[in-house]
């Protein structure tokens, strides 16, 4: 079998790794991490007493979670890992409910006590942190990211490359467009148009200087997330 690593040493992949480690037995054994992947890394460096490699420092293309907490890096790494053979599974922690009929795509990261619940769709190299709620028929696009602890309800549609803070709450049966980001602790009671940035209760579009300096109020999301 492949060697399986974590593309990002930074602090997502440390707590996907504390995560694994910190499981059962039998789900430790499924998932056994043998390195961090980090295009900068310098000879001999170690993260969580692993090494960490640079992505040309494998003789074969390995298994890999990605562990990038920003959408359209995650898009542009996942098109380049796989042109090079690299495989991505789909690892869903042993604590997360899936309710009948849940699809989640290829290379997703479900984490610990989250729920995927009735007919809802997870697409590709979505990542979902701890403690999410993701209700019957909902929709999450490719590469969008999900921080922890939030709320999506029933209908909801989350497109692709979306940023969803922690804490977040999305009523029933709206759309977040392609390229939202939603600010940490908002409440969604209106669809999000996309590649706008919303927050706040109820969440309201943020504009010019504002918005930008949403990215940490969403989490500050990087390789180090």
């Amino acid at each position: 079998m492949r060697p399986l690593v974590i593309f990002g040493a930074g602090g997502l992949g440390r707590e996907l790794l504390g995560t694994i480690n910190a499981s059962s037995a039998t789900f430790k054994a499924q998932w056994p991490i043998s390195a961090f992947v980090d295009d900068d890394a310098r000879p001999g460096a170690i993260c969580g007493g692993l090494p960490v490699l640079r992505r040309d420092g494998f003789a074969h293309p390995p298994r890999y979670l990605l562990a990038i907490g920003a959408p359209r890096t995650r898009r542009q790494l996942a098109g380049e890992l796989a042109r090079l053979g690299w495989e991505a599974p789909t690892l869903v922690h042993e604590s997360v409910h899936v309710g009948q009929g849940a699809e989640i795509g290829e290379g997703s990261v479900i984490l610990q006590y989250s729920s995927v619940s009735a007919d809802a769709k997870i697409g590709r190299f979505v990542l979902v942190n701890g403690r999410c709620g993701i209700a019957h028929d909902a929709r999450v696009g490719d590469y969008s990211v999900l921080l922890g602890g939030d709320a999506v309800s029933g209908n909801v549609a989350i497109g692709d490359d979306v940023l969803v803070g922690s804490s977040v709450v999305i009523h029933p049966g709206l759309t977040v467009g392609d390229g939202a980001i939603v600010g940490i602790g908002s409440v969604v009671i209106r669809s999000v148009p996309p590649g706008v940035t919303v927050f706040g209760n109820p969440a309201k579009q943020l504009r010019g200087a504002a918005a930008a300096a949403s990215l940490p109020i969403a989490g500050q999301v990087s390789d180090s997330a």
